[in-house]
């Protein structure tokens, strides 16, 4: 693969001026050109790659804001959740600490604050949910805050990852916590997927993303689900990062045809009218659609 590879930063050795196209946040496409006529890609982001893994279209209709996501239940559930840990995190880095009851007061304020915004309702009852998030939230304070060192709280990133005489790749990314030698990130779902690690080992791509963004190998996910807290530790290397490049390189290639629609991908449990904003104009729209 030729081009430029950017490496990370973070690393203790390793330093890089980042070009002035990597700064402007409020670009308006995801897809523009550059001065010298290369194209400039900025819609990278680890959940946009994991779009495309499961289905293009998705990924296209998401990278262009072509279709509004109705705001969901667990969806919602989680930020109010981040939310908390967040306060949490900086008040410790700030040489405070929370109490249990400031936790759960702050979990109010935020659920209270969203509830009224949800417009669908598939995996839980407004009271439901609310107890859910209380013991999710016990469950991250007595299990996974304890040890915690933070040196940033929900960390933004900006960086370039991949430039050749064609094409400027950008990736970004915020990072629920990164540590002197790991970086977090919480999750709050209805099952402990922690007994899929070995999938995660093989293919996952936050993990990925945000080893090369910090230049800190170990990364770890914190598991909130119903019947305690899940972890999966991970390990990212050179190998990974190239990987990563690899599959970003090759969608904005796609993305660069500016063909219509994508192919489609309905092999998995994201084709469904709960998980995909364009299911009812895609394959729900057919006779043989099933959600």
């Amino acid at each position: 693969m030729n081009g430029t590879q950017y490496k990370s930063l973070g690393g203790e050795n390793e330093k890089l001026t980042v070009p002035p196209y990597c700064n402007n946040r409020l670009m308006k496409y995801p897809l523009h050109k550059a001065a010298d006529g290369r194209w400039v890609h900025d819609w990278v982001r680890q959940s946009s790659v994991k779009t495309a893994d499961m289905c293009l279209e998705r990924f296209r209709n998401d990278i262009w804001g072509l279709v509004s996501e109705e705001i969901k239940d667990a969806s919602t559930l989680g930020t109010a959740c981040h939310s908390v840990a967040e306060d949490a995190l900086n008040t410790r880095l700030n040489g405070g600490e929370m109490t249990e009851q400031d936790m759960l007061d702050s979990f109010e304020y935020y659920w209270d604050e969203a509830l009224p915004t949800i417009q669908k309702w598939y995996s839980y009852s407004p009271e439901s949910a609310y107890v859910s998030g209380i013991a999710k939230i016990k469950s991250w304070r007595e299990q996974v805050l304890p040890d915690l060192k933070p040196v940033a709280v929900e960390k933004n990133f900006n960086l370039p990852l991949y430039e050749d005489d064609q094409r400027i790749i950008t990736f970004s990314g915020t990072i629920d916590l990164v540590e002197e030698d790991r970086c977090w990130d919480w999750k709050f779902p209805g099952r402990d997927y922690s007994r899929n690690k070995w999938e995660y080992e093989r293919w996952d791509v936050q993990s990925i993303a945000y080893s090369l963004a910090t230049g800190i190998p170990d990364f770890s996910y914190a598991i909130m689900h119903p019947k305690g807290v899940g972890r999966m530790d991970l390990t990212r290397g050179e190998e990974h990062y190239q990987w990563f490049r690899q599959k970003v390189l090759a969608l904005a290639k796609l993305v660069e045809s500016q063909i219509g629609n994508y192919p489609l991908g309905d092999n998995g449990w994201w084709c469904s009218e709960k998980w995909c904003p364009n299911w009812s104009r895609c394959k729900g729209a057919t006779t043989g659609g099933i959600n």
